[in-house]
Parts: structure tokens; C-alpha cells; sequence
């Protein structure tokens, strides 16, 4: 399996979903000891097939129903099916550049809103398999290049394109960064030229990247999203344009599960019952809810707005949790069920615990110095049950413990 050429007969020849049928109860460590009939190479690809399709399932099911061919480094950086489609309804147009195609599920995407996307990656291996999955896809209209972005962008004959697209390999720095600088292809190197071929650019960014250093950084700069799924934050995203907006926009979306996505960005209107950080002065005041918004809304710098936007009371501005009298609806986040709140003593919780016969229980700080560990080892607390137990510290920097329940 040295060529390209043989690799493509050798797919064409292997039925992966008899494969994967009848080879189903072995693990891929298995299937490796007594796989003596293919070459090396081939028995490599279809113990990774038995490692991933399991998990493609949720993440890739309209791949994995098909029986598309992954790698482990392709299947590990793609978008998930949900957030490829998210991205695909941003821009459309009739011409797509993805400089970066990797296994090519936000290619997949974008191809039910553009009539031609041209789709680039220098891994040769790589892209015959994104080409037969395409086929087994029944997609005709993706045109996968053996190219870098670098070379392809030299290109004088390429023309204009409607959408940019990259999401840069962040893995292949030798030290881990938060930065740009270290992505490949490196965009803030290819910003101009990108700019020449098209009107828009969109970039699928690092979660951990600062949002200050983006604004800073990425010249056109027009709206940032805050992609969340399940609990916690998988991607942001960047559009670019000609020019920057005036106020960039920044908006954390939530997707769910055969739900609705969820929105919130600084656009919206501004709440009409505007709260003010509260301390602890008596128990009414912490009304009968607890609400932690969703990462989202915190990595989006959106968690005061939020809270004002829903008429609830945050309890300090780095503690990233409100109080409420009422379950409001739509809310990006958990909401729990206040039992008691006091201000926190090793003691007093100790009394507390046993009083409430607490073996084991959920814990979460904001704020507050102790680590859930230490928490956990002071009070001889398991994890897990029915009971929350929330440690932060309030505005006047008294430090609070909420019992509460979903």
C-alpha cells in the first residue's frame, strides 16, 4: 500500500460494513494479533476502523452509517456532524475555499449551501480516503486537492470565492500555545492574500483562545461565537470581513440535542430589570433558585448581561452564578433548587453535613480558594447523588456554601 493508486483499488475491494460486522467483537489490539492475511499497512487502517466507529456513531452518524473511512488524527480534529452543520448555515454562496480539509466533514456541510467547494490538505493518504467516503456520501460537488494552502494561495488562476474557511492544525507546535502564531497554516500569514480571493472568512478557533487576543489580532474582525455543546465550550468560531464592525459582535450559542439551539449574544436588547451584585445580608435574598449559566456564556464574557437579561441576581462578578425567584425559560445553563445557603465555616458545614446525613455529593466552586479535592478530603464527601454543594465567595467577599438539588 505505497501509492495512492493502490490504496484506492484496495477500498474499492474491502466491504467495511461486512468488516465491520463480523469483526465487531474484537478489539482493535485483537484484530491486530491475528490479522496475518493483509499487508501491515491495511491491517493498521482496519484496527483503526474498529477502534472509531463505535465512537463515530454519535459524533459522525451520517458517517459511520455510510461506513466512511477515518483516521485517528482526522476523526480526532474534525468537527462534530452538529457543528459542521451549525457553521454550514452562517455563509452560502456559490464557491468554497477550505484551506485546511482535513476528513472533510465541515466540507460535507457546506456542500448543501455551495455549488463548489475546493477542499485542500498535503496528506495524500488522507485525502483517497476523504474521496471514496465522498463517494459512499454521494457527494460530487467537493473537489479534494493534494495541496497546502500555502502553495494553492501562490496561485494566480484560482478566482474569487464566496466563503474562506480554515481550521488550522493547533496540534503541531512543540509546546502548547494559545496563539496563532504556532497554527498551520499559519493564517495571520495568509490574511492578505485570503482577503484578495474573498469578501468573508471563517475561522474555527481553539476554545482556549482569549477572546481580547482575537479582537486584538484578527485584522476585519466582525463577529465571534462561542459554540457550546453538552457542558462545555467546543469551538469558536471567527468571521472576517473587509472591515471590521464597529462592535463586534459576540454571541455563545448552545446546541442540543434534538432541541433547539440556544442563543444569546451583546446585541440583544438590553434587560429591563437591571440587578445589582449582592452580598449576604439574609436568606431571602437569595431567592429560591440557583442558576450557573452554561461556559458559553462565561467564555463569551456575556455572564452579567445574561443574568440582567433574565431579571436574576449575580452573586459577584467573578462568581459566575445567580439567584432567582422564578425558572426562567430557555436558560442556558443548570438551575437548581436552593435547600439552605450560609456563610462558609469549616464547622458550621461539618455540623451542616451531618445534620443532613451527607455521604457523597456534586461539587462545584466559583470563586472561592479551596480546590474541589481539598473539599472533598476535608468533609469526607463522595462524589455524585442528588445534592449539590456550591462554594463561592460573594461581593463583599464573604465565602457562601449552597445546598441545592435539580
Amino acid at each position: 500500500m505505497n501509492s495512492t493508486s493502490s490504496l484506492s483499488k484496495l477500498l474499492q475491494e474491502i466491504d467495511l460494513g461486512i468488516f465491520l460486522t463480523q469483526n465487531k467483537h474484537l478489539s482493535a489490539e485483537k484484530f491486530l494479533l491475528q490479522g496475518k492475511d493483509n499487508t501491515k499497512e491495511l491491517n493498521w487502517l482496519l484496527a483503526e476502523q474498529l477502534n472509531l466507529h463505535l465512537k463515530a456513531q454519535r459524533k459522525l452518524p451520517q458517517f459511520a452509517q455510510n461506513h466512511c473511512w477515518f483516521t485517528s488524527k482526522s476523526y480526532e480534529q474534525a468537527s462534530g456532524e452538529a457543528t459542521a452543520l451549525f457553521k454550514s448555515e452562517l455563509v452560502q454562496g456559490k464557491r468554497l475555499l477550505d484551506l485546511s480539509g482535513g476528513l472533510g466533514v465541515d466540507d460535507w456541510a457546506f456542500s448543501s449551501f455551495f455549488k463548489e467547494i475546493i477542499s485542500l490538505d498535503p496528506d495524500n493518504f488522507l485525502n483517497e480516503l476523504v474521496r471514496f467516503n465522498y463517494t459512499k456520501l454521494d457527494i460530487e460537488t467537493i473537489k479534494r486537492l493534494d495541496s497546502t494552502a500555502e502553495d494553492f494561495l501562490l496561485r494566480q488562476d484560482i478566482g474569487h470565492f464566496d466563503l474562506i474557511y480554515l481550521d488550522a492544525d493547533r496540534r503541531s507546535a512543540q509546546t502548547k500555545s494559545f496563539s496563532l502564531d504556532h497554527d498551520s497554516p499559519n493564517f495571520l500569514l495568509l490574511h492578505a492574500r485570503c482577503m484578495e480571493l474573498s469578501d468573508t472568512v471563517m475561522l474555527k478557533l481553539s476554545p482556549m483562545l482569549d477572546l481580547a487576543y482575537l479582537r486584538q489580532n484578527l485584522a476585519g474582525l466582525q463577529k465571534l461565537i462561542i459554540l457550546g455543546d453538552k457542558n462545555e465550550v467546543k469551538e469558536i468560531i471567527a468571521l472576517i470581513g473587509k472591515t471590521p464592525n464597529k462592535t463586534i459582535e459576540i454571541e455563545a450559542v448552545l446546541l442540543q440535542e434534538n432541541q433547539d439551539t440556544m442563543r444569546f449574544s451583546n446585541m440583544q436588547n438590553k434587560a429591563t430589570n437591571v440587578n445589582n451584585y449582592i452580598g449576604l445580608n439574609t436568606p431571602e435574598d437569595f431567592k429560591k433558585y440557583l442558576f450557573e449559566p452554561h461556559p458559553c456564556i462565561i467564555k463569551a464574557g456575556l455572564s452579567k448581561a445574561y443574568s440582567q437579561y433574565f431579571g436574576l441576581n449575580q452573586i459577584a462578578i467573578s462568581s459566575y452564578l445567580y439567584t432567582g425567584a422564578i425558572l426562567p425559560q430557555n436558560f442556558m445553563g443548570r438551575a437548581f433548587e436552593i435547600v439552605q445557603v450560609f456563610a462558609y465555616s469549616k464547622s458550621k458545614l461539618s455540623l451542616y453535613i451531618k445534620e443532613q446525613k451527607l455521604v457523597q455529593a456534586n461539587i462545584t466552586k466559583r470563586n472561592f480558594k479551596q480546590t474541589v479535592q481539598e473539599i472533598r478530603k476535608t468533609f469526607k464527601l463522595a462524589d455524585g447523588g442528588s445534592d449539590y454543594l456550591f462554594f463561592t465567595t460573594d461581593a463583599n467577599g464573604i465565602r457562601l456554601v449552597f445546598h441545592a438539588i435539580k
